[in-house]
């Protein structure tokens, strides 16, 4: 690969959010189409070895910034994947650094999930464009772009992921877990039904 990944290198070339209409979230979709998810590759992208990340932040206790207690702040979960994509395009779209990508603060990422929204703004840049798009399992044609390899790997949630550090987090609650350290919001907190939100999907080369 061309990159390490670090410096404005990454794009978005995908994302799915809350649905008022149906009162629905992307996760209940994801869950919906039993784990697959259907993703489009602009046909314009250069040729190349890409590496695809995929995210699922859950706000179950994003109504609180992080640091405000031990259990406040939106949760990251990523997972990557590596493509090979063909094709007859040349675009090299501009792109953001991660980490860095999301603070604190940002719409979307401090959000009450508990408040009766009626909305939600999803964090990240806009997604890219393109020059239109196939599905990341059809063969194409035509020029448009088409992955010829893929290879996952799972990655565990870290400090490197957004300045809100959500890894430490969740490996913190899980030791305090196994000690039965509990405090009286996490007993009232584990009542609630847990939500998870929102696939971004960025790719860098």
């Amino acid at each position: 690969m061309e990159s390490n990944g670090e410096g404005n290198v990454w794009f978005k070339i995908h994302e799915d959010g809350y649905t008022a209409d149906d009162d629905k979230w992307c996760v209940d979709r994801i869950v919906a189409s039993k784990g697959l998810w259907d993703i489009p590759i602009p046909s314009d992208i250069k040729p190349g070895n890409y590496l695809l990340r995929t995210e699922v932040i859950a706000l179950h206790e994003a109504d609180r910034v992080y640091g405000e207690d031990e259990d406040a702040g939106a949760q990251y979960y990523p997972n990557c994947a590596q493509l090979t994509i063909t094709g007859t395009g040349s675009a090299v779209p501009s792109g953001v650094a991660i980490p860095g990508l999301y603070k604190p603060d940002d719409p979307g990422i401090h959000f009450n999930l508990w408040d009766g929204h009626k909305s939600y703004q999803i964090p990240g840049p806009a997604v890219y464009a393109g020059g239109g798009a196939t599905t990341s399992n059809n063969t194409g044609s035509n020029g448009a772009a088409t992955v010829d390899d893929v290879q996952t790997q799972e990655l565990a949630s870290s400090p490197e992921e957004s300045s809100t550090s959500a890894g430490r987090k969740c490996i913190r609650r899980r030791k305090e877990s196994k000690r039965g350290k509990r405090s009286k919001r996490n007993s009232k907190r584990s009542k609630r039904k847990s939500k998870k939100r929102d696939a971004h999907n960025i790719i860098y080369k």
